[in-house]
């Protein structure tokens, strides 16, 4: 079981972009998705191998991702010593994998 999370810098950085990207189209939406992404990331804190592991990923770690609901996103993540690490805020339909570089960075 895992006991917290972290993000990388860039999958921070990319959670805010995309909160004032939807604040810009409509007020509160960009709240919505924090609160949408902070609850994907809280099941996967609580039971981070129930997710499916990334199409064609075959080494360690094992990367995860989860959609975020309401939301054309993905969490992507990994557990580190009992930590999970974020990689990634990522829209599911938009540059698959390129986030991959990230895991080795962490």
């Amino acid at each position: 079981m895992t006991r917290g999370f972290d993000f990388h810098p860039e999958a921070q950085a990319e959670l805010f972009a995309e909160v004032d990207w939807y604040d810009e189209r409509e007020v509160g939406v960009g709240e919505r998705f924090e609160v949408a992404v902070r609850a994907a990331i809280d099941a996967a804190v609580d039971s981070p191998e129930s997710w499916a592991v990334w199409p064609g990923w075959e080494r360690e770690p094992v990367v995860r991702s989860m959609g975020v609901s309401d939301f054309p996103h993905r969490v992507v993540y990994f557990v580190h010593d009992d930590l999970l690490i974020i990689v990634a805020v990522a829209h599911a339909k938009r540059r698959p994998g390129y986030w991959r570089e990230r895991v080795a960075s962490t």
